[in-house]
């Protein structure tokens, strides 16, 4: 249950709330987490295929943001920050489960017929892997641009990198999974 003082953080920024934080302030915490974990949390599940795992990432990630809410540095936006967390996570898991990882996308039950589920399947299974096989920082680039609606400054700054080299990115990951995905039309 969420606390009755976070809402008299409701039209609070983000860099104030992280400076409460820091001080021990709970409720501007609470807020924090109020405001970003549904996107954390689709964040890591899209990045994981697997609600449990995306589970935990979300909450190392608010583990993190509360540990380190002293160090955090107001030139950077507070969505940019949370989400560099977020992904770093992400990859780690990634890097360290790799041998037993596998990204499948959950199977859709409203499917009306077996012959449209198993098409829907085979798609989405298609267009998994061609995601999957992108290199790691289009991969990124096109999760966090395509399904979490970043800016390419924001973008640019998760990675830590430039504008253009997001726009690069984008720009090659869009034409591999065209080459790759021009046979489910």
């Amino acid at each position: 249950m969420r606390s009755v003082f976070s809402k008299a953080y409701i039209n609070t920024a983000d860099h104030r709330l992280i400076e409460l934080v820091a001080e021990g302030d709970t409720s501007a915490f609470e807020e924090l987490i109020k405001r970003y974990e549904k996107a954390i949390l689709n964040l890591a599940f899209r990045f994981l295929g697997d609600a449990e795992e995306a589970k935990d990432i979300t909450q190392e990630t608010f583990i993190r943001i509360y540990q380190n809410a002293a160090s955090y540095k107001p030139s950077a936006q507070f969505k940019t920050y949370i989400f560099r967390i977020a992904t770093n996570l992400c990859l780690d898991f990634i890097q360290k489960k790799k041998p037993e990882y596998t990204d499948e996308l959950p199977e859709n039950p409203s499917s009306s017929t077996p012959l449209k589920e198993l098409h829907q399947k085979e798609t989405s299974e298609a267009v998994t892997g061609a995601v999957q096989s992108l290199p790691e920082n289009q991969r990124i680039a096109l999760l966090l641009h395509h399904f979490e609606g970043m800016k390419y400054a924001e973008i640019a700054g998760v990675m830590n990198t430039t504008v253009p080299a997001v726009e690069s990115l984008l720009v090659r990951a869009k034409r591999t999974l065209r080459d790759k995905l021009k046979d489910l039309q």
